[in-house]
């Protein structure tokens, strides 16, 4: 058994290798050749460190869109997770480990201690992933916000046309040469005070009306 499990975890990385190559080529030709329309990118314009909020859903076009821009984004431990982080970092991105369910608590301590350190971080997180419910905000981006100061900005990659898959979600993957419209929303600071069900309200009611202008496509 024991050299067994190695050899597991080998073919296991293999395959989340080669399987993260080909949904990054899949990610970048949908995503590419998109005509995009850009609302609100002045809520970040005078914001040297931020964290960006997403629906699960719908991260694709955001990876795609923010690549290569200095992000950091938390990631759950899962094996999804693994697959998730091999992709992006062919996008430039960095991560931080963990969920609601497993090392969430950790991971929001040192992303507080990154933010400390570095006064030009910017975090990406999913309030909702990885398991929903979906388009429920769970409290680990209010309480980052709330430990470091930083105002959370909610942003939206919607795209006209697209293939859906269905899971615990809908999950989101442009359809090549579709309007796409990246929205962001105003920034939200929240104080220490502040209950977990008020801010995260906030938080959900902002990203809901940033969809709304998102998925519009006027």
């Amino acid at each position: 058994m024991k050299t067994r499990m190695p050899l597991l975890r080998a073919i296991y990385m293999i395959k989340t290798f080669f399987k993260a190559k080909i949904l990054y080529l899949i990610i970048l030709l949908s995503y590419r050749f998109n005509k995009t329309k850009v609302i609100g990118e002045s809520n970040i314009e005078n914001l040297d460190s931020f964290i960006l909020v997403s629906w699960h859903g719908k991260v694709l076009g955001l990876m795609e869109h923010m690549k290569h821009k200095g992000y950091f984004a938390l990631v759950s431990q899962s094996r999804d997770g693994d697959l998730i982080t091999r992709i992006a970092k062919s996008f430039g991105y960095k991560f931080f480990r963990g969920s609601s369910k497993k090392g969430g608590k950790e991971a929001i301590k040192n992303i507080s201690d990154f933010f400390e350190e570095n006064i030009d971080a910017k975090i990406i997180i999913t309030p909702d992933g990885p398991t929903g419910p979906e388009h429920k905000v769970k409290p680990g981006a209010l309480i980052l916000s709330q430990n470091s100061g930083k105002p959370i900005i909610p942003l939206i990659v919607d795209v006209k046309n697209s293939w859906k898959f269905k899971n615990w979600h809908t999950f989101y993957l442009s359809k090549p040469f579709s309007k796409m419209r990246v929205v962001y929303g105003e920034p939200l600071y929240f104080n220490k005070n502040e209950s977990i069900e008020i801010g995260t309200q906030k938080i959900e009611d902002a990203l809901k009306k940033v969809d709304r202008v998102a998925s519009s496509h006027e």
